[in-house]
C-alpha cells in the first residue's frame, strides 16, 4: 500500500489496497541478498497514511526478525510527517527512520500551502521532535535535507539550523544533502494543468548534468562545501559527526568535495 503523488490531481493521493500481496513479495525478497528496501523513498511518504494503512507496522517485524530477514536487509522509512507514535512498541532492528527536513523558512518556500496560506506539512519543530522520539526509542535516524534552496541569507539559516539541532541532542547517523534539481518540466506542467500557484522559489538557470537539470557545478560545490562545514562544526564538538551523503549527484561533484563513497539516503 504505497502512497504517492500522480500526474493526476496532485492533491488526491493514491492508496493501494493490496497490502497482502505487498507483504508476500517482501517476504520473498528478504530471503535473498540485495539492497535495502524503501516504503516511500522518492515521491511517497512512508508514514503519512500509517494510521489508515498500518503498512509500516506490518513490515517492520519482518525486517527485524532473523528468521524472516536472514541477510539483515534494511527497511527505509522516509517521511515529512510526525507519525512515529504509530511505531511505539515495535522492534527497531534493521529500520532506517529518515526525516525529510529543512530549516523552517526554506520548508515554507517549498513544501506547499493551502489556499489560506497555511503550509500543508507539519512544522519543522514538530518533525524534529518526532525525530528525537524515534532516536530515543532506538531507531537508527537519518535526515534528508533536500532540496537546499540558496535564497537570501541561506548560509546563516542553515548554520543556525544545524547548530540548534546538535545542541539539542539530535544524533542522526547520516545527513543526505541535495540541491534543487529537475528531471524535466513536469513540475511546471502539473502546476499549469491543475491551476496550482507558482513556485515561491525561482532557481534561475539550470544545466543538464547526468539525469537531471541542476544548478551550475560551481554553485552546487560551493553550497555543499558550506553545509558540510556547518554539519561538521555543529556535531564535531561532541564527537558525533554524521556521515554526509549527496542525493542524485554526479561523480564530478562528489570528487570536487572529496566524497569517495556513493551513499545516499536510499542505501
Amino acid at each position: 500500500m504505497l502512497t504517492h503523488r500522480t500526474f493526476a490531481d496532485p492533491s488526491r493521493h493514491v492508496l493501494y489496497e493490496n497490502v497482502d500481496d505487498y507483504e508476500k513479495v517482501v517476504r520473498q525478497e528478504l530471503t535473498r541478498h540485495g539492497k535495502n528496501l524503501g516504503l516511500g523513498i522518492d515521491c511517497s511518504d512512508s508514514l503519512l497514511y500509517e494510521g489508515e494503512t498500518g503498512h509500516a507496522r506490518r513490515l517492520i517485524p519482518l525486517f527485524a526478525g532473523p528468521e524472516t530477514n536472514p541477510f539483515c536487509r534494511k527497511l527505509i522509512l522516509l517521511t515529512k510527517s510526525t507519525n512515529v507514535h504509530y511505531l511505539e512498541g515495535l522492534p527497531t532492528a534493521n529500520v532506517l527512520m529518515t526525516f525529510s527536513l529543512n530549516p523552517e523558512p526554506i520548508a515554507d518556500l517549498w513544501e506547499g500551502k493551502w489556499n489560506d496560506g497555511v503550509r500543508i506539512t507539519p512544522a519543522i519543530s514538530d518533525r524534529l521532535a518526532a525525530s528525537r522520539k524515534a532516536q530515543d526509542r532506538g531507531f537508527e535516524v537519518r535526515w534528508r535535507v533536500d532540496p537546499i534552496l540558496p535564497v537570501e541569507g541561506w548560509q546563516e539559516t542553515y548554520r543556525e539550523f544545524f547548530e540548534a539541532a546538535a545542541s539539542r541532542g539530535h544524533r542522526p547517523t547520516r545527513i543526505t544533502l541535495g540541491t534543487y534539481r529537475e528531471m524535466g518540466r513536469s513540475l511546471l506542467t502539473i502546476a499549469a494543468k491543475w491551476g496550482l500557484p507558482p513556485m515561491e522559489f525561482t532557481p534561475g538557470s539550470l544545466a543538464k548534468d547526468g539525469m537531471h537539470y541542476h544548478l551550475p557545478d560551481d554553485q552546487r560545490i560551493g553550497i555543499y562545501g558550506q553545509l558540510i562545514g556547518f554539519i561538521e562544526g555543529a556535531w564535531g564538538r561532541n564527537g558525533h559527526v554524521p556521515i554526509i551523503a549527496l542525493c542524485k549527484e554526479t561523480k564530478t561533484i562528489r570528487a570536487a568535495l572529496h566524497i569517495d563513497h556513493h551513499h545516499c539516503n536510499c542505501e
